[in-house]
């Protein structure tokens, strides 16, 4: 259905739980996998589905979001007509600090976008879940049904699944309609999680803004959707693939160990629909004759003269001799030391481990080092 769908992406999403993961970039500039960041997920899956006109709405330490997506080559979206768009704070009208004041104030913000675009239907979505869909599948059932939005849910009542329990959740009818809608921040007897994607017609979004703008309503979910809920018709989309949701610390590790699994990476990465993301023309990584690597991804730029075990090694990052990290994330441009021993634990750019030093969390709570930060022994 190539033309029916405009993209809107929300990049300003807050979590203060992933604490300083996020206290210099925003969540969907989050760097994932060796060499993704967030957003590549739900851009891509927008690519993915003939979607050609998108715009991504910002909010907190924007800076590098914007340079990741430039002009949106990677992804196709450097184009003369439709293409990338974005939408940083100052411009949606919120007053002096440079920030809107809530979701609806940074919806109001992309109306010149929304009314200008000629695509009779929108996905909205936010970028903090992982997961590989082509949406075309989704909005010929959301057309088909004749809903006025259509939401896409996974079942999260099973313990092993790597989202937090809080968040909105669904219960839909023998017809996929959903009946009642919750938010919870325990896990909920109707199992069925929305993923914060949304389709329907561009012009009832831009009725909600202009309703929640006039009102001063602030929230999607408790301002819009449920005060509605009683005249809207509600389809739910049921999501069978694998989904991680980035919420937590705790849930940003985990994701990451799961993409070491020969599963996950052949759903996400090696299906009919491909991940993009801003290209690099580093050199293919170096490793010293002993060298010793089991289970883990190494990214391009890296020098490897230790040992590294399940773990996710990120651009230019050197390993010296007698070095061993296993269970751990090494953001880009790290430096381990001869001797170090680091286990479950998350590095973050730029930092630097010295020689014989110790690091060691756990899955439950892996150690975080800040950004350009160092470890003596």
């Amino acid at each position: 259905m190539e033309n029916q769908m405009l993209g809107l992406i929300n990049a300003g999403e807050e979590n203060r739980r992933l604490q300083d993961l996020v206290r210099t970039r925003s969540l969907s500039a989050l760097p994932v996998g060796g060499r993704y960041r967030t957003i590549d997920f739900l851009l891509s899956n927008m690519v993915n589905s003939a979607i050609k006109n998108v715009g991504i709405m910002t909010r907190y330490n924007y800076s590098s979001l914007m340079d990741h997506v430039g002009s949106g080559k990677d992804w196709g979206l450097n184009r003369k007509r439709g293409g990338l768009y974005t939408f940083p704070p100052y411009i949606s009208g919120s007053g002096r600090s440079g920030e809107y004041a809530s979701v609806m104030d940074g919806l109001r913000g992309t109306l010149g976008f929304l009314k200008k675009a000629s695509e009779p239907y929108i996905l909205l979505g936010r970028s903090y879940v992982i997961f590989n869909s082509d949406f075309n599948d989704m909005l010929e059932k959301h057309i088909d049904s004749g809903a006025d939005i259509s939401m896409m849910y996974f079942d999260n009542s099973d313990d092993a699944t790597n989202c937090d329990y809080d968040g909105v959740y669904l219960k839909p009818d023998e017809s996929g309609r959903i009946t009642d809608m919750c938010y919870s921040e325990t896990k909920h007897r109707y199992g069925k999680k929305s993923m914060d994607v949304y389709i329907m017609k561009r012009e009832l979004l831009i009725d909600f803004i202009q309703e929640a703008v006039s009102h001063n309503r602030k929230h999607f979910f408790f301002d819009v959707l449920i005060p509605n809920f009683d005249r809207l018709y509600i389809q739910g989309y049921e999501y069978k693939g694998y989904v991680g949701c980035i919420t937590s610390v705790e849930a940003y590790y985990n994701i990451n160990m799961d993409l070491l699994k020969q599963d996950v990476q052949k759903e996400l990465f090696f299906g009919k629909n491909k991940v993009y993301t801003r290209t690099s023309d580093s050199a293919p990584a170096r490793y010293g004759i002993e060298a010793n690597i089991s289970n883990s991804l190494i990214s391009s730029g890296c020098e490897v003269d230790g040992t590294v075990e399940n773990s996710i090694i990120f651009r230019g990052c050197q390993i010296e001799k007698g070095a061993v990290i296993r269970n751990s994330i090494v953001m880009a441009e790290g430096f381990i030391g001869k001797g170090a021993d680091i286990n479950h634990t998350i590095m973050d750019r730029h930092v630097k481990i010295y020689s014989n030093a110790h690091l060691s969390g756990s899955r439950q709570h892996p150690v975080f080092i800040p950004k350009g930060a160092s470890v003596n022994e």
